[in-house]
């Protein structure tokens, strides 16, 4: 099935013809010249609507995720979830939006379900999927609605923070190497161009001497720093780029890094955590529930703990003794050793996900502090060595403040 728009011409009872424009969602172009020719319409341009270049483009974002769902749970108080999906299309007045709605409304129109309409608008997530589609089977798919906003809202939020804490640590480096690039090829040249401003001989090799040890410490932080960059930059894509695969080197080093490994491992799991107490509330089976998470998070240690824990349970051992394994604590253990139904399992994730958030709130403001020690460490070696420098070119001058004080 794709997008085509049309340019066809409709006769009228006078004999004239009409040009008009419409889109379709076909498998086809034969099928879309079929159509009109079967309507009594004259095809005159069909072309296929492909996606736009650029991501950004793209009309689909969170922000019309959260309308969309909140305007179908306000909606399906007084309609079905389908006839208010329908309305909703209906009313839309953004043409962009409207094209992308084309799908979702052929499929309404065409006596689909709910949950495959809206599968074909390509906006929600497979998690959001799973819960609406869930709910759908059960017959509560009104009260799912509200988990899947919660669902979209918590995993905004989560995105932006950690952004924030890693963005930090990186300005701190950036701002450090910029500050050290600045005086090695910048303040150290000017002032070995200007000299010292005294004519004694042995300031003068006093002089060449700070310069060459001032360059030297400056040097050796600029190579240091700037291989930690490029190693970092070199490590974040790849690991990006080999983000499924559990035995990729970058996958074991991600687990193994001090302070980042914890603060990304706590984020993931009050994350997952969440989401598996949403997806069971929201009537989703355990096995169905463990495959989403798992096509749904990249950190390694996470991903390693629901693969382990679903192979366990399709092998046949109960869910309590199963999903009681590392990166767990020995206390989480606990709480999930007690479980006794689903929706216990339910609160015991959903409780694990709220000290992991707190967990996750602690590393983050450990990363800051990180940041802030290394900018003033690095930035004060450099501050200091190039004040020593000016001491060193203006000896004569602090030597005639002395004797005038005296």
């Amino acid at each position: 099935m794709k997008l085509y728009h049309a340019r066809y011409l409709q006769p009228t009872l006078g004999g004239a013809m009409i040009v008009r424009e419409e889109d379709f969602y076909m498998p086809d172009v034969p099928s879309v010249r079929k159509y009109l020719r079967s309507k009594g319409l004259w095809p005159v341009v069909i072309h296929e609507m492909k996606p736009p270049l650029l991501e950004w483009m793209d009309v689909r974002s969170r922000e019309w995720q959260l309308q969309l769902l909140r305007a179908l749970r306000f909606q399906s108080a007084t309609a079905s979830a389908g006839t208010a999906l329908l309305n909703i299309i209906e009313g839309e007045q953004d043409p962009r939006r409207r094209l992308a709605f084309l799908p979702t409304r052929t499929v309404l129109k065409g006596g689909g379900s709910f949950s495959e309409a809206l599968r074909e608008l390509k906006l929600m997530d497979a998690a959001t999927m799973a819960i609406i589609t869930a709910g759908e089977r059960a017959g509560d798919l009104k009260g799912v609605i509200q988990h899947a906003i919660e669902h979209v809202e918590q995993k905004g939020t989560q995105y932006k923070a950690v952004m924030a804490a890693l963005g930090w640590l990186s300005f701190d480096i950036i701002s450090v190497i910029g500050s050290i690039w600045g005086t090695q090829f910048g303040f150290i040249p000017y002032l070995q161009a200007q000299g010292v401003k005294n004519t004694d001989p042995e300031a003068v090799i006093k002089f060449e001497r700070g310069i060459k040890m001032v360059s030297w410490i400056n040097g050796t932080m600029l190579v240091i720093t700037s291989a930690i960059m490029i190693a970092a930059v070199f490590i974040g894509v790849s690991y990006w780029l080999n983000r499924h695969k559990q035995e990729h080197f970058t996958a074991k080093l991600m687990m193994k890094m001090p302070l980042i490994s914890s603060y990304l491992r706590n984020v993931s799991l009050q994350d997952t955590c969440k989401l598996m107490s949403r997806l069971l509330r929201g009537k989703v089976p355990l096995a169905e529930a463990l495959d989403i998470i798992i096509q749904s998070t990249v950190e390694p240690a996470t991903r390693l703990y629901w693969s382990e824990s679903k192979n366990r349970v399709m092998a046949g051992v109960e869910p309590a003794r199963a999903l009681a394994r590392w990166p767990l604590s020995k206390a989480e253990f606990d709480q999930i050793a007690t479980v006794q139904s689903v929706d216990q399992l339910s609160e015991v994730y959903e409780s694990i996900a709220a000290e992991r958030n707190y967990m996750a709130r602690t590393d983050q403001r450990k990363l800051v502090k990180l940041g802030i020690f290394l900018l003033i460490a690095l930035a004060g070696i450099t501050v200091l060595t190039t004040i020593y420098l000016l001491m060193l070119q203006n000896q004569n001058f602090l030597n005639s403040l002395s004797e005038l004080r005296e």
